[in-house]
């Protein structure tokens, strides 16, 4: 059976809740809402990111109307209100896709407004996941960090380790792991008391493996004894 919208009245959240996700306090943004008044006393309520009600108000179907027809037309302000979030997203830094995904449902978008901007982006090549895998990987080993923090931190923007090509051969050597942990010891002051634990602590701390920490400080350390033994 096909209703017809009469009415159709946009909702918003009040500020307060709103400055409560903008603090960091709530994990998913207040929606909106539209309420929608159907022949025959029935009524319907779609819920939506604020950013979309927005644009809904400016670009209201005309009434009455179709609910299918009224429903679609909110589902295509809502992928279109996506695709330009993602891209702003993009604008500033490259993101995971997941990591994409993880904001675009926090702010409230459905499933398939979603799908729709995340495969248009990436079909644009504004999204690559490869891309964003290597430059992260890179930057992140430049500043000095082991690979299993990469790894922690790769994981918690939802990248798939297996997925990223060439993993982990490409990216790591024990080598060049070792040159990094040395280089982070060569800037840091030897403890006076139980120096090995605290300098492995230290390095492990920063994702280094065990093993590769362990040498680092030994070296470090033997390297200390000498200087003191001229």
């Amino acid at each position: 059976m096909s209703y017809t919208v009469t009415e159709a009245t946009v909702v918003f959240p009040d500020k307060k809740a709103v400055s409560s996700f903008s603090s960091g306090y709530a994990s998913k943004k207040p929606c909106a809402h539209i309420d929608c008044e159907l022949e025959g006393g029935f009524e319907r309520s779609i819920w939506i990111p604020v950013r979309v009600a927005r644009l809904y108000v400016k670009n209201r179907p005309d009434l009455p109307c179709d609910w299918d027809n009224f429903r679609e037309a909110v589902q295509l302000i809502e992928r279109k209100c996506a695709l330009t979030m993602v891209t702003e997203m993009l604008s500033r830094r490259d993101h995971a896709t997941g990591e994409v995904r993880d904001k675009l449902a926090r702010y409230g978008f459905h499933q398939p407004a979603i799908d729709f901007a995340v495969e248009r982006a990436t079909e644009y090549r504004f999204l690559d996941e490869s891309r964003f895998c290597s430059y992260f990987i890179e930057e992140r080993k430049r500043r000095g960090w082991g690979q299993r923090k990469i790894e922690t931190e790769l994981k918690r923007r939802h990248v798939v380790l297996d997925d990223i090509p060439g993993y982990p051969e490409d990216y790591f050597a024990v080598e060049d792991d070792l040159a990094r942990a040395s280089a982070l010891l060569a800037k840091r002051r030897v403890p006076e008391t139980r120096a090995f634990e605290k300098l492995v602590r230290f390095l492990m701390g920063r994702g280094f493996s065990y093993h590769v920490a362990a040498d680092a400080v030994k070296s470090r350390l033997d390297a200390e004894r000498e200087e003191r033994a001229v």
